[in-house]
């Protein structure tokens, strides 16, 4: 059995809790058991995908508690404890330890120790000296630890560059307590206009967790989608992404998507900044201060410049082949011992 502890809503988002669906998928595929622990209701679609997948899901009481934790670890016999999210620091960690083998998800590597036995840091700036001197844990760093889910890795093509784009796909994650969304598709739709493109269309996804509607669903070159199931359809269609820099971006780099990315909370920044560097995409900086004008400025150029998304489409794919979830596995197993999920 695999225990997962993750959470899902309104001011957090869906990243954590999916990442972590993408492994207890992974840990099903191979004969094991799955069960998320929370500390509330997950947003319904998501809920829906556990229950489809036979995923276990229980809401704990005190879930932040890393003894509760452990109890509801003990109590399902799991062999590995994966802990995803804000509430995961060292004495969480800790306490969890003391029922089951800890994989420790994180993002931002700022804390002073990191108890675990596995940490996995799957963003394009991290790396093992990120964590030298503060853990004794095996160290997984880097986008080909990228966990993303078994839906967006199947029927992959290289991605074709169009000498006459059209479609534009704007997404911030599954929230968007700040509102982002709207000026990434009022930039989209703006670019088509200033680019000369007819019959252009901005797909704007709203996720699972964002109540926000728009007044009209279709609105001129712009189409809204609520409820989306097939993510990977409107991302291999599209011919450039608007995007926070958010675990959105592992699968965008999947299917070599050529991309703008802005950051939406103050760790997404090292990940859009790192994959400026690699020539993977281009990065606006933080969405808080960067002016319309602007986004809709780099969405004009990198429109009329095919050669420029043909390079930004080869270093993204570069970096994530789809075998995340199995290396994770693997070291999971490794450290764990047995032939096979448990």
């Amino acid at each position: 059995m695999l225990a997962i502890r993750a959470d899902a809503n309104a001011r957090i988002g869906l990243g954590h809790a999916m990442r972590c669906f993408a492994l207890a998928e992974g840990w099903r595929a191979r004969g094991g058991e799955a069960v998320f622990f929370s500390g509330d209701v997950l947003p319904e679609q998501l809920a829906a995908r556990l229950e489809q997948a036979g995923i276990g899901f229980r809401i704990l009481e005190d879930a932040e508690a890393g003894q509760t934790v452990a109890a509801a670890v003990r109590d399902c016999d799991a062999v590995w404890l994966v802990a995803d999210g804000p509430f995961a620091d060292a004495g969480f960690v800790a306490a969890a330890r003391a029922a089951a083998p800890v994989l420790l998800i994180d993002d931002a590597a700022d804390r002073d120790t990191y108890p675990a036995d596995l940490l996995l840091n799957q963003n394009v700036q991290a790396n093992d000296a990120s964590y030298a001197g503060r853990t004794a844990a095996r160290v997984l760093a880097g986008p080909r630890y990228a966990l993303i889910r078994s839906d967006l890795r199947q029927d992959l093509v290289e991605r074709e560059i169009s000498e006459a784009p059209k479609r534009i796909l704007a997404l911030v994650g599954g929230a968007d307590p700040n509102g982002y969304l709207a000026t990434l598709v009022e930039a989209g739709a703006a670019a088509l206009v200033e680019a000369g493109i007819a019959g252009g269309q901005v797909d704007a996804v709203i996720g699972p967790a964002n109540a926000w509607r728009p007044e009209a669903l279709i609105s001129g070159s712009v189409v809204y989608r609520v409820g989306v199931r097939d993510l990977g359809a409107l991302i291999a269609t599209a011919d450039i992404v608007l995007s926070s820099a958010g675990s959105t971006v592992w699968e965008l780099a999947l299917h070599g998507t050529p991309m703008i990315l802005g950051a939406s909370v103050p760790v997404e920044e090292p990940v859009g900044a790192g994959m400026a560097a690699e020539g993977a995409a281009l990065y606006l900086g933080r969405l808080a201060e960067c002016p319309p004008e602007r986004i809709t400025a780099e969405t004009v150029r990198l429109l009329q410049d095919a050669e420029e998304r043909k390079k930004l489409s080869r270093a993204a794919a570069a970096l994530v082949d789809g075998e995340g979830v199995e290396r994770v596995i693997d070291a999971m197993l490794e450290i764990g011992g047995g032939g096979g999920a448990t």
